[in-house]
């Protein structure tokens, strides 16, 4: 059975996967759900909260798996999932971009939100006085991503998420065709999302060719709404026998651990 490790968005926590997970896991697959560094029970001051930080997280995660894992990405996760491959792509069976940041050599996924006609995620944002995090109007919370979520759910939602570091998402990623670009790709894309719109992410996908293109008709965050066919599309992805014995290579040192 595969490994699947499971990355978080904007201003979230590795709590979001809490009804994807069981369902992985009841089919015998090892899933790591992390807090990126800054993020839930991994703390970390505003200020130093780094894209690096995230990447590093991600790597020592991988660099400890027992076999090349399937590296899950959400929203904000995709650019931190697309630079931990740049640095460690033996490590990574395939990238699973949901409803997520697939971002060029040199891209942000903030320059992509600011090109976003569809997305009202910049529209509802609320900056911090010292411009270091963002957060959003609470009433505008359905409409960016939780339109299709129960009320148990929006309780939830409401209880955890938190402010988010702005230099994520400002930072560009740096990639190379030899290293992130040879690593297999699949992108799940939201068709009612608005924070990231389907427009931005077929650009997305179209400049950055996957091998699949799988779509779901939810709004930005299915892992709350539609967890069993998330789960259904992950499974199809999970590690062919032998998929421990691909090769490794080293890894970026480390920055920071992630719990």
């Amino acid at each position: 059975m595969g490994t699947f490790v499971l990355v978080h968005g904007a201003g979230s926590g590795g709590w979001v996967w809490h009804k994807v997970a069981p369902r992985l896991e009841a089919q015998g697959h090892r899933v790591l759900t992390p807090d990126l560094p800054g993020h839930g029970l991994n703390p970390l001051p505003m200020a130093e909260v780094s894209l690096e930080r995230y990447v590093a997280c991600i790597c020592d995660l991988l660099r400890a798996a027992p076999e090349p894992v399937v590296l899950v990405g959400h929203s904000l996760g995709g650019a931190v999932i697309t630079q931990a491959a740049e640095y460690c792509p033996d490590r990574i069976q395939t990238l699973v971009y949901l409803a997520g940041y697939l971002l060029a050599n040199g891209e942000s996924a903030l320059a992509i939100s600011q090109a976003d006609t569809e997305s009202r995620l910049l529209a509802n944002a609320i900056f911090s006085d010292d411009q270091l995090s963002a957060t959003f109007r609470p009433e505008a919370l359905p409409e960016l991503g939780y339109a299709d979520c129960s009320p148990e759910d929006m309780a939830l939602v409401r209880s955890l998420l938190a402010p988010q570091a702005l230099a994520p998402l400002a930072t560009p990623v740096q990639t190379t065709p030899e290293q992130a670009g040879r690593v297999p790709r699949v992108y799940i894309t939201c068709t009612q999302d608005r924070v990231i719109g389907p427009a931005a992410q077929r650009r997305m996908y179209t400049a950055l060719p996957c091998e699949r293109v799988l779509a779901m008709e939810t709004s930005h965050n299915p892992y709350l709404s539609a967890p069993a066919a998330v789960a259904e599309h992950l499974l199809s992805l999970a590690a062919p026998p032998g998929a421990e014995e691909h090769g490794r290579r080293p890894l970026a040192p480390s920055v920071e651990g992630c719990f």
